[in-house]
């Protein structure tokens, strides 16, 4: 007999997102900052903003 899995492998994944004092902590060590129009924005979207 063949056990068979229903579950598909990203079902169970949680997708981890950071604290913003966090992530402000992060910048600061790679020597970046936060603007004062930037404070409000979400994670996501500061990822993006600050994307190479």
């Amino acid at each position: 007999m063949t056990k068979t899995c229903s579950k598909a492998p990203s079902e169970n994944k949680t997708q981890f997102k950071p604290k913003i004092e966090n992530f402000k902590t992060s910048l600061a060590y790679e020597g970046l900052s936060l603007n004062k129009t930037n404070k409000n924005r979400s994670i996501e979207e500061l990822k993006q903003a600050y994307a190479r």
